[in-house]
């Protein structure tokens, strides 16, 4: 058709048309060229990051107070930090070199230091609460270790008293319009078995009350999950449901043993992308590893991958893995949840329907009871389409 009309376009001007023949013919060419380029060229796939930032089950509470939030709480318990905010949050935002989850962890001191009451554990937790639903989720799931915030005289059951506070408020102060509950950390560590036992109790104590599961968080390559063994054997016995961090600075040995152990889902789990037997595994015990890019990266969690574009995520999701997209922690990795779908997306390593598939994902394995998951995925789905 364009080249028909070009020639006719030529006759008309050595046949001495007039000009207004000539306009309506080159403005007819003109229209139809381009009606035809469009549909050529199909525009590329239209992605709002924020219609899937719907969801995060990987948080910490204490990777993730904002600058303010460290501010006012060090008033509170006195410590002593810089003037300038940006030093504040030189402390709280992991550098661009950092070599290793050892080295990401040092990030928590500050924040660990400034959450050892009532006052400032609950006002965190409230805080971060109102922070998601601003965010726009609808689900999250914070975690902590209570053990940690005991420096000032505080007991376990006081510090998870206090989360619940926090809690409630945050989702109050939203008009319920999200919903949020706690996963207390057992720790990693050395002569802390007692104090990881208690956790397990107090969740057990705390069960459907705002805290919903247990996990096993820190140093995964220094004091490995087969450490363990009889302390999850423990939380199985008291009937509480728990996560543990899995595949992050340890191998796939690591993940085996916790899916032995009964974990339902993985923290990050990432080391398995290229071990096709665990890949299997976790897709037969429909086990969900939450993973974290930003800080998966940050980390050295994936020996040789230090780009987004190199992300092992297509790995998982073409084999059927069930994954879902997290933060791990909003302020040490500065990023939130639709940072990290827009980062997957302008990487080239995300879709339109990937991301749909694990919204879907992290809402059927969050802990929470039928009707309340299928109530969820309705208003997934509702927000997404």
């Amino acid at each position: 058709m364009k080249h028909f009309l070009s020639r006719v376009f030529a006759a008309t001007l050595i046949g001495g048309k007039s000009l207004f023949t000539c306009c309506l013919i080159c403005g007819a060419w003109m229209f139809i060229a381009c009606s035809n380029d469009d549909k050529d060229t199909p525009s590329p796939e239209s992605f709002d990051a924020k219609k899937y930032a719907l969801v995060d089950l990987h948080l910490h509470l204490d990777g993730s107070l904002s600058v303010d939030d460290a501010i006012h709480m060090a008033a509170i318990e006195g410590v002593s930090i810089p003037s300038d905010r940006n030093e504040v949050k030189k402390l709280l935002v992991c550098p661009d070199d950092c070599e290793s989850l050892n080295d990401y962890l040092k990030c928590f001191d500050l924040p660990v230091s400034i959450m050892q009451s009532r006052e400032t554990i609950a006002y965190s937790v409230s805080s971060l609460v109102k922070r998601l639903y601003d965010q726009g989720l609808i689900y999250a799931e914070i975690r902590y270790a209570p053990q940690l915030h005991l420096q000032k005289g505080m007991t376990q059951d006081e510090v998870v008293a206090a989360s619940i506070e926090g809690l409630k408020e945050g989702m109050a102060a939203c008009k319920n319009g999200i919903k949020v509950q706690l996963i207390l950390c057992c720790m990693r560590g050395a002569d802390n078995d007692d104090l990881n036992y208690e956790t397990v109790r107090m969740t057990k104590k705390y069960l459907g009350q705002g805290v919903c599961a247990t996990d096993l968080a820190g140093a995964e390559a220094i004091f490995p999950t087969s450490s363990y063994k009889n302390l999850f054997a423990y939380a199985k016995e008291q009937g509480v449901p728990f996560t543990i961090h899995a595949g992050e600075a340890d191998g796939v040995e690591s993940m085996k043993l916790a899916i032995e152990y009964g974990a339902k889902r993985l923290g990050h789990g990432v080391r398995a992308w290229n071990d096709k037997d665990m890949k299997a595994l976790v897709k037969q015990k429909d086990v969900c590893l939450t993973l974290s890019p930003s800080s998966n990266l940050q980390t050295k969690a994936v020996e040789g991958i230090t780009t987004m574009s190199q992300y092992p995520l297509q790995s998982f999701l073409n084999d059927g893995v069930p994954v879902c997209v997290n933060t791990d922690n909003m302020t040490v990795s500065n990023t939130t949840v639709e940072n990290e779908f827009q980062k997957l997306y302008d990487a080239g390593i995300l879709t339109v329907e990937q991301a749909k598939l694990m919204v879907r994902t992290a809402i059927s394995h969050a802990f929470l009871s039928k009707a309340e998951i299928e109530e969820l995925l309705q208003l997934a789905e509702r927000r997404m389409n």
